[in-house]
């Protein structure tokens, strides 16, 4: 497997158009006024897909900063520049920049395993510390679940997915095959609309979102083949009810032995902290901490106390290796 470094606007013509090189330049740009030097990496698997990630800092473990649903990587705009070592934040497939799969294909969690393990691999490092929201948390879970030996520790920044099957309404009407397809066909295409959106959903203060950030989140989701995939994703994965019963992995979590710390807002719309007690509870090696007045992207509304429990959570794991 190999990985490369080469921006966008260096590939050939068929590669790429101008609209990923000119959002892959100004993402850089805006996570970098926000405190995180990052480059473009890119990693190519056996079948020539590429993953695109956001690349930063040295140390031997890194830490692999894993984003929501109907998100990409910017997300973690706040957090990235507040951690010290290695920082590696990429799109998952179907998101920004990274190649979009087929979201008809069934095995949804064996497709997650084998992303992560492919970026661990050409990371080429014996073990990694991931740290997923929401969808990425998921992803993070089941490879943790999968590959143990290759996680050193685990945190979870929000409600992930597949703890249960609740999930706001809009979210369960975008994964409606007519409703869906509505939603799909007018997207935010304003950076104040998403301030609302965000507000309504994500977040509890979303007046304080750099309006440069939200226009990055605008560019992604404007990108080819990105709003198709969301809507098809959301199909395959929701129902009215909410997460499909096949993605929950909840009664799997209490054999989950990698030290994990659940990072969660108080506020969060898609599940409450409480919500989690008979799941961490019943971990053998498993905090939790609350952040106050934050929603399901506690990053955005008090980083610093995410970057402080992420940070001495995953600082502790280095002091004891």
């Amino acid at each position: 497997m190999v990985h490369t470094s080469r921006s966008a606007t260096d590939m050939p013509a068929d590669e790429t158009t101008g609209q990923r090189a000119a959002f892959e330049r100004h993402r850089l740009e805006v996570i970098a006024h926000h405190g995180f030097e990052a480059e473009s990496t890119w990693f190519s698997d056996a079948a020539g897909r590429r993953t695109y990630a956001m690349t930063g800092g040295a140390g031997s473990c890194p830490k692999i900063l894993i984003h929501g649903g109907l998100s990409e990587g910017s997300e973690w705009w706040p957090l990235a520049g507040r951690l010290r070592g290695r920082v590696v934040i990429p799109d998952r497939p179907g998101c920004g920049l990274t190649y979009v799969p087929d979201p008809r294909r069934r095995d949804f969690r064996g497709e997650a395993v084998a992303w992560v393990e492919h970026l661990v691999d050409a990371l080429e490092v014996p073990h990694v510390d991931l740290i997923g929201n929401s969808m990425g948390g998921y992803f993070s879970i089941v490879f943790a679940l999968a590959h143990p030996d290759r996680v050193r520790r685990l945190t979870l920044v929000g409600a992930p997915a597949g703890l249960h099957r609740g999930l706001p309404l809009f979210i369960r009407l975008w994964g409606h095959p007519l409703v869906g397809r509505a939603i799909s066909r007018r997207p935010i295409d304003d950076p104040e609309k998403l301030r609302a959106v965000f507000q309504r959903l994500l977040v509890t203060h979303a007046d304080t979102i750099p309006t440069e950030a939200l226009q990055v989140m605008v560019e992604a989701a404007a990108l080819p083949g990105v709003g198709r995939y969301a809507f098809l994703m959301l199909r395959r994965l929701t129902n009215l009810r909410g997460v499909r019963r096949g993605l929950i992995i909840s009664s799997e979590m209490p054999g989950l032995g990698v030290p994990t710390r659940f990072v969660w807002g108080e506020d969060d719309a898609f599940s409450r902290p409480a919500s989690a007690a008979d799941v961490w509870d019943r971990m053998p090696n498993a905090d939790l901490r609350r952040i106050p007045e934050a929603g399901h992207l506690p990053q955005l509304d008090r980083p610093d106390d995410v970057a402080e429990a992420v940070s001495s959570f995953l600082d502790d794991a280095r002091m004891r290796t």
